[in-house]
């Protein structure tokens, strides 16, 4: 009997240390907001600030023509938010993105070139997912 007792006792013991923590003990983290400041500037001295060179050669880097009737479309967002914070991160690269929506569908796309032709924006493609990374997703968007 002594025995079971014991046995009882343990189980009890092993059982209340497993128990789950309620749902106010964990720990919830929010995420990170971006840094914007890039650089602390002191206004009491004069200092000449020079300007960061892009990426991407200004000859080559075209304007995206809203009017146009192809696409060529890196990333499609849901929330503008985040389509506009890609687009300041490739602004900042040199490029010159646009935010389109081709109809109502809620999705803004993130447009990096525009064509009047097919056969264009076909060539252009395939020379940017040869570059990879967000290009390698890229596809060509026709706004009616």
């Amino acid at each position: 009997m002594r025995i079971y007792v014991i046995i009882s006792v343990i189980v009890i013991l092993i059982v209340a240390g497993c128990r789950r923590k309620p749902a106010d003990d964990y720990d919830y983290y929010e995420p990170a907001k971006k840094d914007t400041a890039t650089e602390v500037v002191d206004t009491t001295k004069k200092v000449a600030v020079k300007e960061p060179e892009p990426k991407v050669k200004e000859d080559v880097v075209k304007p995206v023509d809203v009017d146009a009737p192809y696409f060529i479309v890196v990333a499609s967002y849901t929330v503008k938010d985040f389509a506009i914070d890609q687009k300041e991160e490739m602004e900042e690269e040199g490029l010159k993105p646009a935010i389109i929506m081709t109809n109502d569908d809620g999705w803004y796309k993130l447009a990096v070139q525009s064509f009047d032709s097919f056969e264009m924006a076909k060539k252009s493609l395939a020379e940017l997912k040869e570059k990879g990374g967000i290009y390698s997703d890229a596809m060509i968007v026709y706004k009616k």
